[in-house]
């Protein structure tokens, strides 16, 4: 048989041979996986030369883009789990073959921290589509960790950072978190500049920690012209040779403000040049002029309108000493004159202490004083003091915010008739009566006093939040005159309320011990720092009393948009109930028909005077005992009621 092809059709003729070509050619694509198991795999891929081609298949195998992976499987973990590794890949079973989508995948299985950069991914054709296989290496597993150069914090507490990671590969985000974590534990301590130097692995697993924790080399100071250096090292706790403590720090700039010798305190951290891995710290401060001439006035509810005049110094000769004086002269009594004689005001005080005894935590201070008054426990006679006392405290550092002192005093006291015969006449007394020589009798005495105090108050004149407490015992012995002895508690509370609004709460309580208070030192109740809204001594005075205040202090409302003139800047207000009770009223006392207790509610107004305090006019309306006759609605006087 002849077989005729016509010219035109020559191609239908090739189409199976082309067909069958095609088959043969993909056959094997998907076949069994027939590959001899000990031909040799892919070499590695290095996870830092990670790029579409390095993810490439065996060498004997050719895929297809699009060809689906059947099965995921992971070599080489121990630690690690195979479900975490694959949770870290977006590539999945069912997933089409990309090789753009594995080179992420091995990306992200090494940001997992566990594995070191020999990781490849291996594809296995199968009749069921592409096994992928991911082949890792584990880091060295952490079994210790060492660590040098704490003294601030323990080695537990650093250890204890590290301790979900014993037993684990190495993982180097989990350990530059723990370095972070190490560095926030120091700061929270205020150990603020404190780092992890360097951090070594040993080939056994072992973390090996160095850290600087911020040692000082200096500590030094510039600006102070006038204060002597070692009256700046003194108020420092901050020492060279420690570690820089940023809260212990401030509290150093602080304490150095509140001397009141210096406008501004700053410090200055840098490396030291004579030691690169420790800082030195540079105080610079902004003095001002501490000594001062004063001259002035005011009114006083005890001395009335006064005139004064002193001379002052807070930072002495440049030795953070203080002196003051002052001198000053009243018109005397403001009010009613119900029972305090009207007679001119004399007073003079001169005064020393030195805050760091001998360069030690020990303070000195010593005085000496004149007064000469209307007397507020002895009705219708003048007072005269003058006496003298020295002070030592120290602070007591077992017990923090705590300090002790012991007082030691010498007094005279003398009275003398200011009342005309008919006053006295009005009260069942004269002149010549025993009763009346009695009251007016003075003495001579040498007294020793013991404090303790526990202050944590944010501030000394203007109090806003913390605990003021003493407890004090005193002892008076009588130089030709009874001696005698008296216990005295005071507790004081502030609360913040909110900027602005504070609320204060105090209590007292004194009672004597042993022999018989004399008159003039008997305890005494009304008066300006008392129970408002009575006279100084209106409610009564004995050998003991109680006595509870409380105080709302806020800002003047509505004077916001006038908070740039000074004065009404420093304006401020009060709210207050006061309650007082004398226990065992005097004689003298009783004499005078005075109530024995009292209670007043009442509001007052505040100007701040820098350097001062607060000077304060209160009104207050007597609730308890409003029938005495010593009342008195308004009181002024000079700093907070306490």
């Amino acid at each position: 048989m002849v077989l005729k092809y016509h010219s035109n059709k020559p191609l239908l003729l090739l189409l199976p041979l082309l067909v069958l070509m095609a088959w043969a050619r993909a056959l094997p694509c998907f076949a069994e996986d027939t590959s001899d198991p000990n031909a040799q795999p892919p070499g590695p891929t290095p996870v830092n030369e990670f790029a579409p081609e390095d993810v490439r298949p065996s060498r004997n195998r050719l895929y297809d883009q699009g060809m689906t992976i059947s099965k995921i499987s992971i070599d080489g973990n121990t630690l690690i789990e195979s479900a975490k590794i694959k949770d870290a890949m977006s590539t999945q079973p069912g997933s089409l073959y990309s090789k753009k989508r594995l080179q992420r995948d091995l990306r992200r299985i090494y940001d997992l921290g566990y594995f070191t950069e020999k990781i490849r991914a291996v594809p296995v054709a199968t009749g069921e589509g592409i096994h992928l296989r991911i082949e890792v290496e584990e880091n060295a597993p952490v079994t210790g960790v060492n660590v040098q150069g704490n003294s601030m914090v323990s080695d537990s507490d650093i250890k204890s950072i590290f301790a979900d990671q014993t037993g684990m590969p190495q993982n180097i985000g989990q350990l530059n978190e723990s370095i972070e974590k190490i560095e926030k534990l120091y700061a929270e301590k205020g150990l603020v500049l404190a780092r992890v130097k360097s951090i070594q692995d040993d080939p056994d697993g072992t973390i090996n920690l160095d850290i600087n924790e911020g040692l000082l080399k200096k500590v030094q100071f510039v600006g102070n012209r006038k204060t002597k250096d070692f009256v700046l090292e003194r108020m420092m706790a901050t020492k060279p040779g420690q570690v820089y403590n940023e809260k212990q720090l401030s509290e150093d700039l602080k304490r150095l403000f509140s001397t009141q010798s210096f406008s501004d305190v700053r410090r200055v951290i840098t490396a030291s040049t004579e030691d690169p891995s420790k800082y030195d710290l540079t105080i610079e401060v902004d003095e001002k002029k501490t000594a001062s001439i004063s001259l002035g006035g005011g009114v006083d509810t005890a001395t009335g309108i006064f005139g004064s005049f002193g001379v002052n110094d807070s930072n002495f000769l440049g030795r953070g000493q203080n002196f003051g004086s002052i001198f000053s002269v009243g018109s005397g009594f403001i009010g009613s004159n119900n029972g305090i004689a009207r007679a001119r005001t004399y007073q003079a005080d001169i005064s020393w202490s030195n805050p760091s005894l001998f360069n030690t935590d020990n303070a000195l201070s010593t005085g000496i004083y004149g007064r000469d008054m209307a007397s507020f426990n002895v009705p219708l006679s003048i007072e005269r003091r003058i006496g003298t006392d020295v002070t030592w405290s120290r602070p007591i550092h077992s017990l923090p915010h705590t300090s002790g002192s012991l007082t030691m005093g010498f007094e005279n006291v003398s009275l003398r008739e200011a009342a005309q015969d008919a006053r006295l006449q009005y009260f069942g007394l004269n002149r010549n009566s025993q009763a009346r020589k009695d009251m007016l009798q003075g003495g001579s005495f040498i007294s020793i006093t013991p404090t303790l105090a526990y202050d944590t108050r944010d501030s000394r004149m203007n109090p806003t939040s913390g605990w003021l407490n003493t407890v004090s015992l005193s002892g008076s012995y009588g130089l030709g005159n009874d001696s005698y002895g008296t216990a005295n508690v005071n507790l004081r509370r502030y609360f913040k309320v909110r900027d602005g609004v504070t609320l204060a709460f105090n209590t007292q309580a004194g009672s004597a011990l042993l022999g018989s208070l004399p008159d003039f030192n008997a305890f005494r109740m009304g008066g300006a720092f008392s129970v408002r809204g009575f006279q100084e001594g209106g409610i009564g005075a004995g050998s003991g009393f109680l006595l509870g205040t409380a105080e709302v202090r806020t800002a003047v409302p509505f004077l916001d948009k006038f908070k740039k003139i000074p004065v009404i800047n420093s304006l401020s207000t009060a709210f207050f109930i006061d309650g007082g009770t004398v226990l065992d009223e005097s004689e003298t006392s009783r004499l005078f028909k005075r109530t024995g207790n009292g209670a007043s509610i009442g509001a007052g107004l505040r100007v701040n005077i820098p350097g001062m305090g607060p000077i304060r006019i209160d009104y207050a309306i007597p609730i308890l005992g409003s029938n005495s006759v010593f009342k008195q609605t308004v009181n002024f006087g000079v700093g907070q009621k306490f």
